[in-house]
C-alpha cells in the first residue's frame, strides 16, 4: 500500500499528543492534516475529504461523537473510516463509540504500533471497499441504460410499425409484434421493480424500527406451495427446466410475500447458471431448531470470488455469457435474510453445480401475516 496517497485527519486537543501522532504518521510517510477541536475537524473533513480520520472524543467546542455524527449525515463524509482515541475504556465506552458509527476504537494510553496497525487495517480496508463501489459505479453505468433502453426500443419500435403500416400488415404480423411489446414491457416492469425491491430491503436493514412489525411473520413451507409457485413463475416464461422437489412441511420465520421474492431470485439465478437439460432440484434439511431450503442447479456455477463478491450491478463474465438482468438478485435475497436472520450459503464447483441454501429458524404456529408499512414487495 503506497501510505503516500493516503491523507489522514488528526483531531486532539492536548498539543503533546497531537504533535506526536502527527510525527509518527508523517515518518511513516501518511500526508497528515491537523485540527484541533471537533468544529474545526469537521469544517476540514468536508474541504479535504481525507482518507482516515484520528480523533479524539472528549474535546472543546465540538466533542468527538457530535463530529461524527455530523460526518455520518453528510453524504460527502459519511464513508470516511474513524480511529476515536480516549481515555474511557471500559467496555460501555468502547460500545458507546462504536454505535455512534466508529470503526475503530483505541484507549489511551496507546503503543505507537497499535496506532499504526489500526490505521493500515482500516486504509486497507477502505481500498477494497473503494474497489467494489467502483466495479458497482462502473456496472451501473452499463446494466442501466441497457436494462432500460433495450426493451424501451422494443416497444416504441414495434408499436410505430403497427401504427405507420396499420392496413398493410396482415393480423397474424400485428399478433407477433403485440406479443414481442408485451414481452419488452413486462421486461421493463420486471427492471423497475427490481429496483424497488433493492431499495425497500435496504430500508428494512437500516430502520428495522419501522419493519418491526413484518420481522414477527411465519411462512408455511411445502412441497405443494412451491409447486404452485413454480408452475405460476413459468406459465408465462420461456423456462423449459425441468424441477425435482423433495421438501418437507415446516413453517418458518420470514413474513410470505418476502419469501416468495427470496424464492423467486434463488430459482432465476439457478435458471440462469443452469444447463438446459439439467433439473435444478429443491429439497429440504431440517433439525430440531432450524429448517433448511436447498436450490440446486447443474451447469456453469460460481468461483468462489463471484460468490464472495456478489454485488448490486454486478454480473460476472457478462461479456461471455449474454444475461438479461442487472446483478440486483443476490443482493435482495442477501438483504432480506439479514433481515430475517436467515443464514444464506453459496456453495459451488466450477462447471458442476451451483447450490443455495438458505437455514431459517422454525416456528411453533403459523400467525396470520403482517400488513406490509410501506410498499407492497412485488414477486418478478
Amino acid at each position: 500500500m503506497d501510505t503516500k496517497q493516503n491523507k489522514i485527519l488528526v483531531v486532539e486537543d492536548s498539543d503533546d499528543l497531537r504533535e506526536n501522532i502527527i510525527s509518527l504518521l508523517e515518518i511513516n510517510d501518511y500526508d497528515v492534516i491537523v485540527a484541533e477541536n471537533g468544529y474545526d475537524g469537521l469544517q476540514l473533513a468536508i474541504k479535504e475529504i481525507p482518507d482516515l480520520i484520528i480523533s479524539d472524543r472528549m474535546m472543546p467546542i465540538m466533542e468527538g461523537t457530535q463530529m461524527l455524527q455530523e460526518l455520518r449525515n453528510n453524504s460527502i463524509t459519511s464513508n470516511i473510516p474513524f480511529i476515536f482515541l480516549t481515555a474511557k475504556s471500559s467496555k460501555a465506552d468502547i460500545r458507546d463509540g462504536m454505535n455512534y458509527g466508529a470503526d475503530d476504537y483505541l484507549p489511551k494510553p496507546f503503543e505507537a504500533n497499535d496506532l499504526l496497525t489500526a490505521v493500515k487495517t482500516r486504509l486497507t480496508k477502505k481500498i477494497k471497499t473503494d474497489e467494489i463501489l467502483n466495479k458497482v459505479y462502473k456496472n451501473i453505468s452499463q446494466s442501466i441504460p441497457h436494462e432500460l433502453r433495450t426493451p424501451l426500443v422494443s416497444i416504441q419500435g414495434f408499436t410505430n410499425i403497427i401504427i405507420d403500416e396499420i392496413e398493410t400488415i396482415d393480423r397474424d404480423t400485428i399478433k407477433d409484434m403485440s406479443m414481442m411489446i408485451k414481452n419488452a414491457s413486462i421486461r421493463l416492469h420486471r427492471t423497475i421493480e427490481k429496483f424497488i425491491l433493492f431499495t425497500e430491503a435496504e430500508l428494512m436493514l437500516k430502520d428495522r424500527k419501522s419493519y418491526a412489525r413484518i420481522s414477527t411473520g411465519l411462512t408455511k413451507i411445502d412441497k405443494t406451495a412451491i409447486e404452485l409457485f413454480i408452475d405460476n413463475k413459468t406459465k408465462n416464461s420461456e423456462t423449459k427446466h425441468a424441477f425435482e422437489l423433495n421438501v418437507n412441511e415446516c413453517s418458518v420465520k420470514i413474513w410470505d410475500e418476502h419469501f416468495k421474492v427470496v424464492l423467486n431470485e434463488l430459482i432465476d439465478n439457478a435458471v440462469k447458471f443452469s444447463f438446459p437439460d439439467k433439473q435444478i432440484e429443491i429439497c429440504s434439511k431440517e433439525n430440531d431448531d432450524t429448517y433448511s431450503l436447498i436450490i440446486k442447479n447443474y451447469g456453469r456455477g460460481m468461483t468462489e470470488e463471484e460468490i464472495n463478491n456478489a454485488s448490486p450491478f454486478i454480473q460476472h463474465n457478462r461479456n461471455y455469457y449474454e444475461q438479461q438482468g442487472n446483478g440486483l438478485g443476490l443482493a435482495i435475497t442477501q438483504r432480506i435474510a439479514d433481515f430475517y436472520n436467515v443464514k444464506l450459503e453459496m456453495h459451488s464447483v466450477k462447471d458442476s453445480y451451483l447450490e443455495a441454501v438458505l437455514t431459517f429458524k422454525k416456528a411453533v404456529q403459523l400467525n396470520s401475516y403482517p400488513q406490509y408499512p410501506n410498499q407492497n414487495f412485488v414477486v418478478i
